[in-house]
């Protein structure tokens, strides 16, 4: 914060200090039902606020992208899980003769899955239709 305004927020304090201080001792009970009120009108805004616009919000959320993204996550996370389930723990690699190694990091055809990934059709090197002809 710069200077000025530390000095503006110090200023203001001060009046508001003064002002609570002379409500006090003028109408000490008047003092008390503003505090209350303005507590209780607080509170309903906070409640209408987290209840009502924050639902609203996570009902938006849960569109049919997250939907999906939410099933991917679920099927990732038991490909893993059958993955541990299916390693078994082996000797340490040091011990192990270079050929079981060359052996270990060759990746067998029938292993691999196929992703669940798409290719989407662009229109790359595709002769432009919209050009002028002059």
């Amino acid at each position: 914060m710069s200077r000025k305004s530390q000095v503006f927020t110090v200023v203001v304090l001060a009046l508001v200090g003064v002002g609570f201080a002379t409500q006090l001792y003028k109408d000490a009970w008047g003092l008390l039902k503003s505090i209350l009120i303005f507590g209780a009108i607080a509170a309903v805004l906070y409640f209408l606020v987290n209840k009502l616009l924050l639902s609203r919000g996570a009902g938006m959320s849960s569109s049919p992208v997250d939907k999906g993204y939410q099933k991917a996550l679920r099927q990732q996370k038991q490909r893993n899980k059958l993955k541990k389930q299916q390693v078994q723990p082996s000797k340490p690699f040091a011990s192990a003769s270079p050929s079981k190694l060359k052996k270990m990091n060759r990746l067998k055809p029938s292993l691999r899955r196929d992703n669940p990934f798409r290719v989407i059709e662009g229109k790359k090197n595709k002769p432009n239709k919209t050009t002028k002809t002059s």
